[in-house]
């Protein structure tokens, strides 16, 4: 069984062309399959158009969402829904294709547990282009998994990858490298991509600046979530050794000689850095204290391959 989970957002043109190509290639591929469509709030005739698609396939499936809380919300509601052992995603705009599916099926076949589109061609204009490809160089250098599109929809899973990322806020971008952080293979493919037919792009330059708190959010939780302490010290004796320095200074290379230093806005500095310092050391052992604490609830920030008896 595969299943296909596609967000919905105001994209009534495209719904019924892209259930009816997905269903032409599955046919080909000679798999069993369901299309799980996530209703993220739609405001246009979506809701309408799916329940046409339901009444005429009992392989397609909606949730209705109340309002529209954003793609990581919906695919985290297809991946509990899934029934397939293999799970993709696409965007519901048509720009992904699905002649690429057996490509994807065939790179998991290889051995791969989760599969990311690549957007060779891109057919979206400059200025979404452009700023896209800082961003996938920025992601790649600070997170230490070189891809060349993370911000690619059209990706395969294995359900066991579904199962274990947990997304929330805007983090759906960032399941290659959640998914790289617990010990599962990725692989990236180049993929078709096709100029929008219907509708306009919900997705506006904001979506950058917002990823880049993401990425520092999805690093700080991959590795220091179980251990702070990491972080805040690297922080903490950064400022308090470069007070301690400027102090030092201030004390023998000029006080000891007579000269005052009380007005100095040398001295005032490194009072400060000292005093951040430790500060965000405090904060640090606050920190670990908490991780201690909730230890016992498992977090479960690693990943089992195998459990023999």
């Amino acid at each position: 069984m595969i299943s296909f989970i596609i967000p919905v957002y105001n994209e009534e043109g495209s719904l019924k062309e892209l259930h009816d190509n997905i269903f032409k290639v599955m046919k080909e591929v000679g798999k069993p399959c369901e299309i799980l469509f996530i209703n993220d709030g739609s405001t246009d005739q979506s809701p309408e158009v799916i329940r046409e698609i339901i009444a005429t396939d009992d392989r397609v499936k909606t949730v209705n969402l109340r309002k529209n809380f954003g793609k990581s919300v919906a695919l985290n509601i297809g991946f509990k829904r899934a029934n397939g052992d293999l799970i993709f995603t696409m965007d519901s705009d048509l720009q992904d294709d699905p002649i690429e599916i057996p490509n994807f099926l065939k790179a998991i076949e290889e051995g791969a547990d989760l599969v990311t589109g690549w957007k060779v061609n891109r057919q979206d204009p400059k200025e979404k282009t452009i700023p896209s490809k800082v961003f996938n160089t920025i992601v790649s250098i600070m997170s230490g998994l070189k891809l060349k599109d993370y911000n690619c929809g059209f990706k395969c899973y294995k359900k066991r990858v579904t199962q274990e990322v947990r997304l929330y806020g805007e983090l759906h971008r960032f399941v290659p490298f959640l998914a790289h952080k617990k010990g599962f293979k990725i692989k990236e493919i180049p993929v078709k991509h096709r100029e929008r037919k219907f509708g306009v792009s919900k997705f506006g330059p904001e979506r950058y600046a917002r990823g880049f708190f993401d990425l520092l959010t999805v690093i700080f939780i991959t590795n220091y979530l179980k251990r702070p302490m990491h972080l805040f010290g690297w922080v903490g004796s950064f400022f308090f050794f470069t007070g301690l320095l400027i102090f030092s200074y201030l004390f023998f290379g000029r006080w000891i000689f007579g000269e005052s230093v009380g007005t100095s806005p040398l001295f005032s500095i490194s009072i400060l850095m000292l005093g951040n310092g430790i500060q965000i050391f405090i904060i640090g052992l606050v920190a670990e204290l908490i991780v201690h604490n909730k230890e016992r609830e498992d977090l479960d920030s690693y990943s089992v391959l195998d459990d023999l008896e």
